[in-house]
């Protein structure tokens, strides 16, 4: 494959020191058309049971696709 910028990396390995953020455990309000929803993380699940459903729900209905 020459021609396709000689020594160059296509894609350096793994994620910058930039790209690690702190994991919060607190609990998060989020709006839904059901009322408020609180979320809280389990940092030691390994699967949740609606994963970002309620985020999605949020997202619907600041969106405005189901208002009349």
């Amino acid at each position: 494959m020459s021609g396709f910028g000689g020594d160059r990396e296509g894609h350096p390995a793994g994620e910058g020191p930039g790209a690690v953020r702190g994991v919060t455990c607190e609990a998060v309000k989020v709006d839904t058309f059901g009322g408020p929803v609180h979320v809280e993380w389990d940092p030691d699940a390994a699967v949740t049971p609606l994963g970002h459903l309620a985020f999605f729900a949020e997202y619907l209905k600041v969106s405005g696709r189901f208002d009349a």
